[in-house]
């Protein structure tokens, strides 16, 4: 009785699909296991961007917090002892004070724009992928689409879930949120450039004070 022989992989006929191989051999791409893998790493590390970034703009409304307590305690404070109540100065040290008001305001604001939640209103059920179809986004994983579905529904279709289902949805959320950091990371620059700012505006208020009281 002969042996059997092992079956040897089918080669394929096709050039197309050869050449694709041949590609996908010394290029190394990825499976549907890495892929989803590495977009999952990917989205994490940008959603750890949006919780470093709001930490940015904490902290940075902590340290305007501790200017305008210094310009408070100057005008509350100071009275007539420091602030001139007539002349130029006095008029120069209004226009300065008001200045930096008005500057506090909009640098809030962009500590606002920083922090300020990203969600968006759940669709509605007809807006959103029924029928599970090869390598498009069934939206099955952010908030606002589960809840759009009824539970039983929403259960029936992770039945027939594909992982490409799933990379293509995790590229669109990472996309997303990308333009989230780059809005927050934006509006962070303003912040802090607008602390500067401040911190200059202070100082040259503390200044012209100084000024004051050495020529009176």
């Amino acid at each position: 009785m002969t042996e059997a022989k092992p079956l040897e992989p089918e080669k394929p006929s096709d050039p197309a699909e050869k050449a694709l191989r041949k590609l996908e051999a010394g290029l190394g791409l990825l499976d549907p296991a890495d892929r989803y893998k590495a977009l999952i790493n990917a989205v994490k590390a940008s959603q750890d961007l949006i919780e470093l970034a709001d930490k940015k703009a904490r902290f940075a409304l902590v340290i305007m917090s501790v200017l305008n307590a210094v310009a408070v305690l100057l005008v509350l404070r100071g009275g007539d002892t420091l602030l001139p109540s007539s002349g130029a100065l006095a008029i120069i040290i209004r226009i300065e004070l008001v200045a930096y008001a008005a500057l506090t305001v909009y640098y809030i604001s962009q500590a606002i724009s920083a922090l300020r939640p990203r969600g968006v209103r759940p669709p509605p059920a007809h807006d959103l992928p029924s029928k599970v179809e090869p390598a498009i986004s069934m939206r099955v994983l952010f908030y606002a689409d589960v809840i759009s579905r009824d539970r039983a529904s929403y259960r029936n279709l992770w039945l027939g879930i594909r992982t490409d289902n799933l990379t293509t949805e995790l590229a669109d959320q990472l996309y997303t949120l990308s333009l989230i950091n780059k809005e927050k990371f934006a509006a962070l620059d303003r912040l802090y450039y607008g602390l500067m700012v401040m911190t200059v505006m202070l100082v040259t208020v503390i200044g012209t004070i100084a000024l004051h009281k050495v020529g009176g």
